[in-house]
């Protein structure tokens, strides 16, 4: 794992070309070599991070069913164009212009996901919302404890996104058609035009 800084690529929410860039390259089996990066801007104080892969990779679609505690443990990458769905508890995590990248395992996913079920509780003045909120939260628990089995499945039209073990044969992998990738949000339209400038300065 290394780390790079970057100065000088045209910042999308002003235009001034000193967004600062920071990179961290991963080598990860299955993926190869990820470059996670994080932008900031000094003039505007614009954020965002993102994750992309150093080859062309083809939309796809990482189904695991987390039936034992050791699942927990599975790798997940998540890059900006990446749709997250727990079936289970009936939630699904689109990609918005703000969505943010990350590295984490699948207890990560559930603890990321806990916090913003637990923001939504908080926000509803429906008796029955709420209710339902506390019964996910409740099955979440569960699971974090490996008693209650649910699936994680990751989509991107990017191809970036994934879930990764040792042994990746607990993992169902499938390559989305175009029609499936063309139904899934993804990145910010500015993110690809990052992406290129990063790559033709490296």
């Amino acid at each position: 794992m290394s780390e790079k800084e970057e100065l000088g690529i045209v910042c999308p929410s002003c235009n001034e070309a000193n967004l600062l860039m920071r990179s961290m390259l991963y080598s990860i089996p299955f993926f190869n070599e990820l470059a996670m990066f994080s932008m900031e801007c000094p003039s505007c104080n614009f954020k965002h991070s993102d994750v992309f892969s150093a080859e062309q990779r083809k939309p796809a679609r990482f189904t695991l069913h987390v039936d034992k505690p050791a699942l927990l443990r599975a790798r997940v990458v998540r890059s900006g164009s990446g749709t997250i769905r727990l079936p289970e508890f009936g939630i699904d995590v689109e990609p918005g212009p703000a969505a943010e990248s990350f590295i984490t395992n699948v207890e990560g996913v559930l603890q990321r996901t806990m916090s913003v079920v637990e923001t939504a509780i908080r926000f509803t003045d429906q008796p029955e919302e709420k209710a339902k909120g506390a019964e996910i939260l409740a099955n979440m628990n569960r699971a974090l404890e490996g008693e209650y089995p649910f699936t994680l499945v990751m989509e991107d039209p990017a191809g970036v996104s994934g879930i990764i073990l040792d042994d990746m044969s607990e993992v169902e992998y499938e390559e989305l058609s175009i029609d499936e990738a063309s139904q899934l949000k993804g990145a910010p339209f500015w993110i690809d035009t990052i992406r290129e400038d990063y790559t033709a300065q490296k």
